[in-house]
């Protein structure tokens, strides 16, 4: 059985024994990442996460959408004091999330290096997800308090573009992410493990040694 497509919930970690199998393709950086549509059809675990990340950036749209028929009334002014608690929430995303993940211990294995990257990145990728949204969902409330769409409307405008700047996985996220974990020394071997496709069930772990060739041209 394949493993499930979202995998990257599960709370164990690679010290317990019970990360995730892949295979790290050591020696692969950046310029091999072949681009973020060409990665979602190739099975790597970046192009899974990048698939994840778009499927939940959709729902902040589609509540905008929905929105005239979930606020009553919705289309009057709300009471200004509606407006500082999303300006609270949006400095906060913008304070706390960048400083995820926490840089790396310096580690003598590789693979277990590798390993303990991803599932860090994982983890820092969902933490900044879940600031930036709670940005825009905040707004809900308040909305429905106000009677009034433009307290969402405004939620959407500050939230969005963290949403997309802090948990979005382009080549340059990864970066700065991968840059934050060996801020301490630690060498991550990050893109070694995020250009790694899942291992099948009952394949024995092997390391690549060479980054996998771009098929995609892109």
């Amino acid at each position: 059985m394949a493993p499930p497509p979202f995998s990257m919930y599960s709370p164990k970690t690679p010290e317990g024994g019970g990360g995730p199998s892949v295979a790290p393709v050591f020696g692969a950086g950046p310029a091999d990442d072949p681009g973020y549509l060409a990665s979602l059809r190739g099975g790597t675990e970046l192009g899974r996460l990048r698939l994840m990340m778009l499927a939940l950036l959709a729902a902040p749209v589609l509540i905008l959408a929905i929105m005239p028929l979930i606020v009553e009334g919705g289309g009057g002014e709300a009471p200004a004091w509606l407006y500082p608690p999303l300006a609270a929430a949006a400095l906060l995303a913008l304070l706390a999330g960048p400083r995820a993940p926490r840089p790396m211990e310096p580690r003598d294995e590789r693979e277990a290096a590798a390993l303990a990257a991803l599932m860090m990145f994982r983890q820092a990728v969902l933490l900044r997800f879940a600031l930036a949204e709670g940005v825009i969902l905040l707004g809900l409330p308040l909305a429905m308090v106000g009677h009034s769409e433009l307290v969402f409307v405004a939620g959407f405008v500050l939230g969005y573009p963290l949403l997309v700047w802090l948990a979005l996985p382009t080549r340059g996220g990864v970066e700065r992410m991968r840059r934050r974990m060996e801020s301490a020394g630690a060498e991550s071997h990050l893109w070694a493990v995020l250009l790694a496709a899942p291992m099948a069930a009952g394949a024995a772990p092997s390391a690549r040694e060479t980054p996998p060739e771009d098929g995609d041209g892109g």
